[in-house]
């Protein structure tokens, strides 16, 4: 009795240190990826400045803060995805994560740049129309990150417990 007793303490502490092991590699993978996308999309969207891309509109706070907020959002999310990577495929959370991640990169990107937008719509429907809803644009690309990371940390948490 004593033995199970002691086998079981010890199971429950290696446990323990396995999914703090675990979480302090989500912590690093979300922390990495982060800054990678950081960078990459900032590149991308000449938010950052570089040599290969140029921006034909000024870069402003609504465009900084998206691709500061939208690259810590996917990042947190993209631990998680690695942290409950048991709890299986959950198709809403990937979807509205795939569409946050969308509305995020329109929000910060040069409106005119985008050639399939000024194909649509012309560069006076760009400016006209497409550029007002930007920031509601972010607040939607935000919302829709949230709650991804928000049920999957639901997931992960509930099918750690069950463990």
């Amino acid at each position: 009795m004593r033995i199970k007793n002691k086998l079981k303490k010890e199971t429950r502490a290696l446990e323990k240190s396995g999914n703090r092991k675990s979480a302090i590699i989500a912590l690093s993978i979300a922390t990495g990826t982060a800054a990678v996308l950081y960078i990459i999309l900032g590149a991308v969207a000449s938010i950052i400045k570089n040599p290969f891309f140029t921006r034909m509109t000024p870069v402003g706070w609504l465009e900084m803060s998206s691709l500061l907020i939208t690259s810590l959002l996917i990042g947190a999310y993209i631990g998680l995805l690695y942290y409950g990577k048991a709890s299986g495929k959950d198709k809403a959370c990937n979807a509205s994560a795939a569409t946050g991640g969308v509305f995020g990169f329109l929000t910060f990107g040069c409106p005119i740049c985008n050639r399939i937008l000024v194909f649509l719509l012309g560069i006076t429907g760009v400016l006209t129309y497409f550029e007002p809803l930007r920031p509601s644009l972010g607040i939607l690309s935000v919302g829709l990150l949230s709650f991804a990371i928000f049920k999957k940390s639901q997931r992960s948490s509930s099918m750690n417990i069950i463990k």
